[in-house]
């Protein structure tokens, strides 16, 4: 929200931790500041930063509607804060999602917690915690091919529905590979179709990251910033190389970003201009894109093939725990109807009389039974 609505902002910063809430005078929360500097500390990524600080944003712009200090806040400041989250409200021109609304409801624990730590804040934490056993640890010494336990979640929190992937049908893949004309992007979709890679981690790439000779690529994993090489199509390649033919020369040494803007002067291409270029190609073809829904039909891809096994699948997907891994496996909505509606067709079609079985006798069983023919 803009500064004139007086409830504050945040803006980026050119050094640790990246971005800063202010109010509505545009001053820098120094308690904001200092939890998100204390959090970029313990190694968490940039694009975590930006999330937390929206998220802490969205809770002290819920404290300056209430005319409450952070210092002073309840339980039912954040019973209140949810159940403006809930509905269309000034914190939002829509309601929350529900898993929208928990990480909100975790980042503004986390903060409490921090300056509790420091005997700074309210005397207990204002967001409820989830009830677990005296001196047991929530999944302690959790194995990761099992499940995770669900408890009973803490008050306040959201029930999440479970959705199935977001599949795009390749009807739909076939109609956006039509559609896109720019070398580059039809590169970018060819890499996310055939690496599973998540947008984040393709567009991080470098020169070098790029091995057309073993048709690989190494991408920097979101979580675990480890690098990570992964398969790629032939195709991907190719229209990669043609986009490299239009690029300049200059930008196409050691060190620089793989991925730029089409007009001069040349920029890095992030995730909001990979993310508004795949709304743009959706809008042409009357379709509701996500550009993560990529990665997830890449994955669905994998599960289906039955060369591939599930912990194949986890190693390319980069997920920690087998359970996400997983949820790929689950029937698509499209798929289930499909299939119910045939068999709707079917037993509604008419049937044809069944024949009776041939009355055939074998003469040496009649033989046996009443004797010869001469009786």
């Amino acid at each position: 929200m803009s500064k004139r609505s007086g409830v504050g902002a945040v803006l980026p910063l050119d050094q640790p931790p990246f971005w800063s809430v202010v109010d509505g005078d545009g001053e820098v929360i120094e308690a904001v500041s200092d939890f998100m500097l204390d959090f970029w500390a313990r190694g968490n990524a940039e694009s975590s930063c930006r999330s937390y600080a929206y998220a802490l944003l969205r809770w002290f712009r819920h404290l300056h509607l209430e005319h409450i200090d952070w210092e002073r806040a309840i339980r039912e400041t954040v019973r209140d804060f949810v159940l403006a989250c809930r509905q269309p409200s000034a914190l939002s021109p829509e309601a929350l999602s529900p898993r929208t609304l928990n990480h909100s409801l975790a980042v503004i624990s986390a903060f409490y917690d921090y300056h509790l730590a420091q005997q700074r804040g309210p005397i207990l934490n204002p967001v409820p915690a989830r009830r677990v056993d005296s001196g047991r640890r929530r999944n302690g010494h959790h194995n990761p091919e099992l499940e995770f336990r669900r408890d009973r979640r803490a008050d306040f929190r959201q029930k999440v529905p479970k959705t199935a992937p977001r599949l795009i049908v390749e009807s739909r893949i076939s109609e956006i590979l039509r559609t896109i004309g720019n070398a580059r992007d039809r590169a970018l979709v060819e890499f996310y179709l055939s690496s599973a890679a998540r947008p984040s981690e393709l567009l991080g790439m470098t020169i070098e990251d790029v091995d057309p000779g073993s048709q690989r690529i190494t991408v920097e994993r979101k979580g675990s910033r480890a690098r990570q090489a992964l398969p790629a199509s032939s195709n991907a390649f190719l229209w990669l190389r043609l986009y490299q033919e239009s690029l300049p020369p200059e930008l196409l040494v050691k060190g620089n970003p793989v991925w730029w803007t089409n007009r001069r002067p040349y920029r890095p291409f992030g995730y909001d201009a990979a993310r508004a270029m795949f709304n743009r190609v959706g809008h042409e073809i009357d379709a509701k894109l996500r550009l993560h829904g990529l990665r997830h039909t890449a994955a669905v891809r994998m599960s289906n093939d039955p060369a591939l096994t599930l912990t194949d699948i986890q190693r390319i997907l980069g997920h920690l725990h087998l359970s996400t891994t997983q949820e790929y496996l689950q029937q698509h909505n499209d798929d289930i109807i499909e299939r119910v509606a045939q068999h709707l067709r079917s037993r509604s079609d008419p049937k044809p009389a069944p024949e009776g079985p041939p009355l055939a006798y074998d003469a040496s069983d009649l033989d046996e039974l009443l004797g010869d023919a001469s009786w």
